[in-house]
């Protein structure tokens, strides 16, 4: 113990090397949870991010295509709420399509549907006939001109959004409108059929006079497009709510949406739900990713995270640089002491002892003390921390015991050792002769 009594008196009689150090240190420790906090932070941060966001899981026949009247398009809405018991899944929504004809109102005027009608009956050739039957759509020929389009919010409507429409007189509809038999069609459909908002439509099944649905117009989008396929034309869309659609198609739906809050299991969700879903229909699925919000979301955070573990590096490799630097200096001026203390028969093993312990004391006050600084000002650190980066909610800061005992345990065997390699340097000894 004579070396620590030492080493105390050497503390008291260089006190300014001494608050020095410890100084170092404290700052050091500071920077160090801060920056161990906002990392935490992020990752807690990606954490609720998953939960918030989530991603989806558009679920579709493997063989599906984009025509209302090809029945093999569609399956059993029941079939995919049972898909409800995988873990993972939270929810779903669900989107139908039905060709239909005009009751009351008719498609928009089709001119590829005319020119085709136009030769097949002047020259007998029935062109887009047999490209229909060449592609295996030959139920084209039967179908009407209208599809309608069963959604549960007009916004994220399968062509509505791919074509970026919007409703450009009277309004949309949205979940709550589930219940009301309400329509929203395209200007060229409302002028060729002069109707105005708030007027009812009736449509009906082409392969079955009895099944009809009457609807009030209630809003107009933009989607004027027209195509060379019978019913394919955004102009003849006309959106109705979901549960309408439903109804309508007797319960079959065309596309279904699972919702996620486990954006990183996607993958696996994917391939069970195409999995179980052909053990229950015999049929082949395809369920497609959609997360794009999540990643979009993630992406700063990630930026974060990888800035944090490049602060923890720099803070380590400048601690270490420091700490070498003062001990070295320390040590390389007070040669002539250690030279003395030897030659007067003090052991080397002592004096290193001494010169550890000169070091040690302070650096372990000044990581006690960033832990009581932490501690008493937590809350107005962690107030700064989220003011500077405003993008977190719910930023916090305290005291990480795993820090401070980590700070501990590296002082107490980083300066012992430099200080027995600066001894060594300075006596031309090697640890084995010093100990």
């Amino acid at each position: 113990m004579r070396s620590l009594h030492l080493g105390l008196k050497s503390i008291r009689y260089h006190w300014k090397r001494s608050v020095l150090i410890g100084a170092v240190f404290l700052i050091l420790m500071l920077l160090l949870e801060l920056t161990v906090s906002l990392y935490q932070n992020v990752g807690t941060a990606s954490e609720r991010l998953e939960s918030d966001i989530g991603a989806d899981l558009n679920l579709r026949k493997a063989e599906a295509v984009p025509f209302s009247y090809y029945s093999g398009n569609y399956f059993k809405l029941a079939d995919a709420e049972d898909m409800l018991e995988i873990d993972g899944i939270e929810s779903l929504e669900y989107m139908t399509l039905s060709n239909v004809s005009g009751v009351t109102v008719e498609g928009v005027f089709e001119e590829y549907r005319s020119m085709s009608q136009q030769a097949k009956e002047g020259r007998g050739e029935d062109y887009w006939g047999e490209y229909y039957d060449a592609e295996g759509l030959g139920e084209a020929r039967t179908a009407g001109n209208i599809t309608l389009v069963g959604v549960e919010n007009l916004e994220d409507a399968w062509e509505f959004e791919k074509w970026k429409d919007q409703v450009v007189e009277g309004t949309g509809f949205s979940k709550a409108d589930a219940d009301r038999p309400v329509a929203v069609v395209s200007e060229r459909f409302m002028r060729w059929n002069l109707l105005e908002v708030g007027q009812e439509i009736t449509l009906g099944d082409p392969l079955d006079a009895s099944r009809e649905i009457t609807l009030q117009v209630i809003g107009v989008h933009s989607g004027n497009m027209e195509s060379e396929l019978v019913a394919h034309s955004p102009m003849n869309f006309i959106y109705i709510p979901a549960k309408q659609g439903l109804l309508f198609s007797d319960g079959m739906v065309m596309e279904v949406k699972y919702h996620t809050t486990d954006p990183g299991n996607t993958k696996m969700l994917k391939q069970e739900l195409e999995t179980r879903m052909r053990q229950v229909t015999g049929e082949d699925f395809q369920a497609t990713e959609e997360k794009l919000t999540y990643l979009m979301a993630l992406s700063p955070l990630n930026t974060v995270r990888k800035v944090c573990l490049w602060m923890l590096g720099t803070i380590f490799t400048v601690s270490l640089f420091l700490l070498i630097l003062l001990t070295g200096h320390q040590l390389l001026g007070r040669r002539t002491e250690i030279g003395l203390w030897i030659a007067m028969g003090e052991r080397k093993r002592r004096v290193i002892s001494q010169m550890a312990w000169e070091l040690l004391l302070p650096a372990l006050a000044g990581i006690a003390g960033s832990g009581l600084l932490t501690g008493i000002f937590e809350k107005s650190i962690g107030n700064a921390m989220t003011a500077y980066f405003p993008f977190f909610q719910g930023l916090f800061f305290q005291a990480d015991m795993g820090v401070l005992l980590g700070g501990v345990l590296a002082s107490a065997v980083l300066l012992p050792g430099i200080v027995l390699m600066t001894v060594c340097f300075m006596t031309r000894n090697n640890p084995k002769e010093l100990l």
